[in-house]
């Protein structure tokens, strides 16, 4: 799977800096979300743009018919160059790719943020701030709720994890009580 990300990532890098040259970046992301919901939707689709029996010539007429005319020619040009070198069946990850590449190069990131009730508008204001402060980048909240957590937040931003959750300094006292010496135990 990491090597399919390595490269959807590059042609998702190259269809950003075209579509930013362009102008279009909106109007790809667009597509792509179009796109994306579309072959998330269809099993079947998925199937058939994986499976290795199935020539590159029957993959590209499913994708052109699914594209139709409401797709930029450089959406429609980079989606035919990845089904022509044998890399349909990653089609289906391509919009998360192309998302990902858009927001590192727009200087946004997404906040995986769980908290044990929802936040308030007050709150979520300041912890965009301090995310922001902490990472030099916009940044956006993606928000669950996760009533295990007792109290405060676990946050998740790319592969990096802050948990300052009640749970998790519950864990951390009992690990650190259980191995504190005890005094005036009999035997000492």
């Amino acid at each position: 799977m990491a090597s399919s990300n390595l490269v959807l990532n590059r042609y998702a890098t190259a269809l950003y800096q075209l579509a930013h040259e362009h102008g279009t970046t909106e109007q790809v992301e667009a597509e792509l979300v179009d796109l994306d919901a579309v072959l998330h939707d269809n099993e079947g689709l998925r199937a058939q743009l994986g499976n290795p029996r199935l020539g590159r010539d029957a993959k590209r007429a499913v994708m052109l018919q699914i594209m139709g005319d409401g797709v930029s020619d450089l959406l429609r040009r980079t989606v035919m160059l990845v089904v022509d070198k044998g890399r349909a069946g990653l089609l289906p990850d391509f919009a998360a790719v192309f998302n990902a590449v858009a927001m590192k190069a727009s200087g946004r990131v997404v906040a995986q943020v769980t908290s044990a009730t929802p936040l308030d508008d007050g709150a979520r204001l300041k912890l965009r701030e301090q995310l922001a402060r902490i990472t030099g980048k916009s940044v956006s909240l993606a928000e669950s709720v996760d009533e295990s957590l007792l109290g405060g937040l676990r946050v998740v931003i790319g592969s990096a994890m802050i948990d300052g959750s009640l749970s998790r300094r519950l864990q951390l006292l009992q690990a650190q009580l259980l191995q504190a010496p005890v005094a005036g135990v009999a035997g000492d």
